[in-house]
């Protein structure tokens, strides 16, 4: 496996362990070389320096045994100087069993501890012998005998001791000097050891740290390039390491291809905004003109309905004329019932009655001809209206096809474009609006043209009967010398004319209702109009926003195309 495919904690634990176990060795050499120092140092003190130690007291309790035998010799009745005396005896004694249980582990010493034993029981049979001579009274015997044990006994046994002594000191010495060497091998097994976990730590943390160090430099120098700006793909190489550092070089590769992509994505997408900005633009101008021609529209529709509601307020004054006239003639109709009998004798007030009546049923035929015309131009009115009101669907219907582009390039523009969708649904929902006023408003126009159409034959009818009732005046007129002949028949033709009269003043009270619903419906189409007029003005102010705020996003899409440009993909 190569180095470049272990993982970084791998390569880390490597280095870790090499130093634990570097470590570990330096330890247990430590250990054990202070282990062994702390057992020699135990063994210099409980048997080489304790020996030294004991043979030191031995010759001073040795000396102090000579000491208290001459105070003896002098001072025989003193019991404290021989009480000293069996007191260092015995102590020599205690201290020599303790020396001996140590001196027995050296060769020398256990070679000379029984030369010496024999010499200190000599010795101590001839103190005794002393004290023998004492206690008789012999001081001079004894004193003679104590000088000859000075001469030969003691200095054998001090030499004895002496000798004993050396070999403590010989022995504590060599265990000092092996403790010396031992130590020295220590330190330098220590040293040798540090500086081999040291080289091998060392080497491969140059290793590792190099193998580390040359992916980083390539991944610093990717990101320098990234920070000026160059997102290019170029001289990437390819990326045969394994490890966490393969792994980051191929995450910042991808990145920065996901990063390219990104941008380019962004360049398209800004240069289609810029260009969606344009056609909403211009959209919204189109549909800021078409506001403007539907409110103009309905500007003109209103100044119709109020030129109709004039000719509406004419006809219905004619219509009043043609009831006064109808009930005149009904009352002279009346008249000439009632006076039938007596027609021969006022024949000549029945001529200019009748010739009156001819006036009056001529000025009632111009009458309901005038109001005839009226109502046949309120009909043209009326259907100049519709054009007008479906001139207004159209409007209507391409200001909501206008809006639903907008809605479109809103959505296309994405989160930027957030702000146009709801205009787009402002600018729909009123084309909407004004579409159902201009439907309303067709209803109302084809009611009041169904309306104006029962008018004109209601005016068609009453003109024929006028024209009737004329006829019959003009053949009493030419049957007027046969009048007293014919009251009978003038009575009959009088009850026609009354007849008439009566379908006439019932056709004159129709006109008049319908002229009255003519109004309402005119008033009715004013108000809507000016509702459509309200709304219309409030979707080209809705339009000039949209094309404000594609204004606006084109500013925006041309920043961030400038944006981008500082960039290398």
């Amino acid at each position: 496996m190569r180095l470049k495919d272990i993982k970084m904690g791998y390569k880390i634990l490597v280095l870790v362990l090499v130093g634990i176990i570097g470590m570990a060795a330096l330890g247990i050499s430590s250990y054990n070389g202070m282990s062994k120092a702390s057992t020699d140092i135990e063994d210099m003190y409980s048997n080489k320096l304790k020996a030294t130690r004991w043979m030191g007291s031995e010759m001073s309790l040795m000396r102090g045994v000579q000491m208290n035998v001459v105070k003896h010799i002098l001072d025989p009745k003193d019991k404290a100087i021989e009480e000293a005396l069996d007191e260092r005896i015995n102590k020599y004694n205690e201290n020599w069993e303790k020396y001996k249980v140590i001196g027995m582990k050296s060769e020398r010493a256990a070679a000379e501890i029984p030369n010496t034993e024999a010499l200190w029981a000599k010795y101590m049979k001839e103190v005794q012998n002393v004290k023998s001579l004492v206690a008789e009274g012999k001081q001079a015997e004894a004193w003679t005998a104590y000088k000859k044990i000075e001469n030969t006994t003691v200095k054998d046994l001090l030499k004895s001791l002496q000798g004993l002594r050396q070999v403590a000191d010989d022995n504590a010495e060599n265990l000092n000097n092996d403790i010396k060497d031992r130590n020295s091998h220590q330190i330098t097994f220590s040293m040798i050891l540090v500086l081999v976990a040291f080289v091998i730590l060392g080497g491969l943390s140059v290793i590792i740290i190099r193998d580390i160090t040359e992916s980083l430099g390539k991944a610093v120098t990717a990101c320098n390039r990234m920070r000026d700006g160059d997102f290019r793909m170029a001289n990437q190489g390819v990326i045969d390491r394994g490890d966490e550092l393969g792994q980051m070089l191929r995450a910042l590769g991808q990145m920065r291809g996901e990063l390219t992509k990104l941008m380019r994505n962004v360049s398209e997408s800004s240069e289609q905004l810029a260009a969606s900005s344009e056609e909403l633009t211009a959209s919204s101008n189109q549909a800021a003109q078409a506001s403007t021609q539907v409110a103009q529209s309905a500007s003109d529709v209103v100044n119709s309905v109020e030129d109709q509601q004039k000719a509406v307020v004419k006809s219905n004054e004619s219509v009043e004329r043609v009831q006064q006239a109808v009930s005149h003639v009904k009352s002279q109709s009346a008249k000439v019932a009632d006076n039938s009998a007596s027609a021969a004798r006022r024949a000549a007030d029945g001529s200019v009655a009748i010739g009156e009546s001819v006036e009056q049923i001529r000025s009632v035929e111009k009458t309901v001809n005038g109001s005839a015309e009226v109502v046949d131009r309120l009909g043209e009115r009326s259907k100049e209206i519709g054009e007008i009101v479906d001139t207004m669907a159209g409007i209507a219907e391409q200001t909501n096809l206008l809006a639903l582009n907008a809605a479109i390039e809103a959505a296309r523009a994405g989160e930027h474009g957030r702000g146009f969708t709801v205009v787009a649904e402002e600018v729909s929902k009123l084309a909407h609006e004004s579409q159902e006023s201009a439907e309303k408003i067709a209803r109302l126009i084809k009611d009041i043209q169904r309306d104006t159409e029962d008018a004109v034959d209601s005016m068609r009818n009453g003109r024929e009967a006028v024209v009737a009732g004329a006829r019959s005046v003009e053949g009493l007129r030419s049957m007027f010398e046969e009048i007293n002949g014919l009251v009978n028949g003038v009575s009959q033709q009088i009850q026609t004319v009354d007849e008439a009269v009566e379908a006439m003043a019932a056709e004159s009270a129709a006109i008049t209702t319908e002229v009255a619903n003519i109004s309402e419906y005119s008033n009715q189409v004013a108000s809507e109009m000016q509702a459509v007029s309200a709304a219309t003005e409030e979707q080209s102010a809705s339009a000039q926003e949209i094309a404000s705020a594609s204004d606006s996003l084109a500013v925006l899409a041309q920043k961030q195309q400038e944006a981008l440009a500082k960039f290398k993909f």
